[in-house]
């Protein structure tokens, strides 16, 4: 029988990726938050109103979001393949959590106002429509998916505090996942968001590199 080996130069390319979407990922939420042209942790009709004043920057916005949701996957595995060293069990358990950051669930409330704004609705209508969308609609309790997926990052904290990870980056990860929703429940500036995410990508990059490079 014949065997096939992966190169070292194929499994260096590869862990080299993953942690090239360890970085990419989170670090577009941050770009986002940061150079975005309005208010981006307001909520309600002043939110929407801000998305219709800047509708000709919402493309490039729109790209950058889904190349931070491209390389989500490959970013929660490469932090996950470390954790799990560390403690397997929690690492798991840590990993199924965080995936749920990625479930289709549906378009986006940005998308929605973006696509309200191009067929004429008003402001008000909009934010009826995005309230029912956000609540109303049969999936609407997977919203919370979100507070699950950032208590699945800390457990992939605690978990690459055994791993060959810096311990400053399991820290990192522990931390970084309960400042993300602060600026939206305290109303702070988008500053303060961007600054959330770039902690987080802090965190995903220093345990991504501890991938074995082999």
């Amino acid at each position: 029988m014949t065997t096939v080996e992966t190169t070292s130069s194929t499994t260096g390319f590869t862990r080299t990726a993953m942690i090239a979407c360890a970085v990419i990922s989170p670090l577009t939420v941050a770009l986002t938050l940061l150079l975005a042209p309005f208010d981006a942790t307001a909520e309600g009709e002043p939110y929407i109103r801000a998305i219709v004043a800047n509708l000709d920057a919402y493309a490039l916005w729109s790209w950058v979001g889904a190349l931070g949701a491209a390389t989500l996957i490959p970013a929660i595995f490469a932090v996950s393949k470390v954790a799990r060293s560390g403690r397997p069990v929690l690492g798991l358990v840590g990993m199924i959590l965080a995936f749920t950051l990625a479930l289709p669930i549906s378009m986006t409330s940005d998308d929605a106002i973006y696509a309200a704004a191009k067929a004429g609705l008003d402001v008000p209508t909009t934010n009826r429509l995005v309230t029912e969308l956000n609540e109303g609609t049969p999936t609407s309790i997977l919203g919370f998916a979100f507070f699950l997926s950032l208590l699945g990052f800390v457990l992939l904290g605690v978990a690459a505090l055994r791993s060959a990870a810096p311990k400053w980056a399991a820290i990192t990860m522990i931390v970084a996942p309960l400042l993300i929703p602060v600026p939206w429940f305290a109303g702070l500036p988008d500053t303060a968001g961007g600054v959330a995410w770039l902690v987080f990508t802090a965190a995903t990059t220093g345990i991504a590199l501890a991938l074995p490079s082999r």
